[in-house]
């Protein structure tokens, strides 16, 4: 048996000469007599496939489209209009209807426009699936790469994000530190909270001190106000400091201190 689709109509002759062509096609049916009711039945066992006429008691075909999307926007809705509604249902199509069949209906073209409309239902879940599976194995943070070397990357740092252990990064300039580092903190705990980079090499350790740690009002010429370093401003966040080796040794042992201590100490 084929997954199941919503017929909708107000005639009851006609749900029940619809059901009877679509069950001997392998389909199961489930049957609507207002607009109301199927948008009620969507909503507790949605149907990928809604086969619904235009005119009904409680509402016209425009509105019964935009209630059965709202309920399931990736549902393929087909229209059965009169000659006379036809401006309505190319209406309905352009705000989302898969297609519309006119009455009297014709069975084999019944068929195969329900068909169809499955095959997109189909064509749809496999690209998500299949991005799914791209995002899922080859690409984490902005890391996207489908070569070996690249998902061992990858692998690790899915490892190695939810630890709240400090970690070195190695590697030429350029070859994309910054970008591991980013991506470490996407897939980290902390991922809602700050990311702040610094270049080390690119301010003198006089002022880097100040940057890192901040300083209180008062604490040289100039301190008018208390500034807030990196640390602070990365609280239970992700801090990347590049090149960190152009540092000087007693400033790398102050930040040495503050990352085995975890805490901010003013020397």
């Amino acid at each position: 048996m084929r997954e199941p689709l919503l017929i909708v109509d107000d005639e009851r002759s006609q749900r029940d000469i619809l059901q009877r062509i679509l069950e001997a096609e392998g389909y199961a049916v489930r049957t609507a007599g207002t607009a109301r009711e199927a948008v009620v039945l969507q909503r507790g066992s949605p149907c990928a496939v809604v086969l619904s006429d235009v005119k009904m008691p409680d509402t016209d075909g425009v509105s019964i489209l935009d209630d059965l999307l709202t309920v399931n926007p990736a549902s393929s809705v087909i229209l059965m209009t009169a000659h006379g509604t036809i401006d309505s249902a190319v209406e309905a199509m352009k705000k989302g209807a898969f297609d519309y069949l006119t009455k009297p209906l014709d069975k084999d073209e019944l068929i195969i426009t329900i068909g169809r409309a499955f095959e997109r239902i189909a064509l749809l879940r496999e690209n998500r699936r299949l991005r799914q599976e791209l995002e899922d194995r080859c690409q984490v943070g902005g890391l996207i790469g489908r070569h070996a070397s690249m998902q061992a990357i990858i692998r690790v740092v899915k490892k190695v994000a939810a630890s709240p252990s400090t970690i070195l990064i190695l590697g030429e300039s350029g070859t994309g530190k910054e970008l591991i580092a980013r991506a470490i903190h996407a897939q980290s705990p902390r991922s809602d909270r700050p990311f702040r980079a610094m270049n080390c090499a690119a301010i003198p350790d006089t002022l880097m001190e100040s940057e890192l740690f901040g300083y209180e009002k008062g604490a040289f010429s100039g301190a008018a106000a208390r500034g807030i370093g990196l640390f602070e401003a990365a609280h239970r966040g992700t801090i990347f400091l590049d090149e960190i080796g152009d540092l000087g040794l007693g400033l790398q042992a102050k930040i040495l201190r503050t990352l085995q201590e975890r805490t901010i100490r003013t020397w």
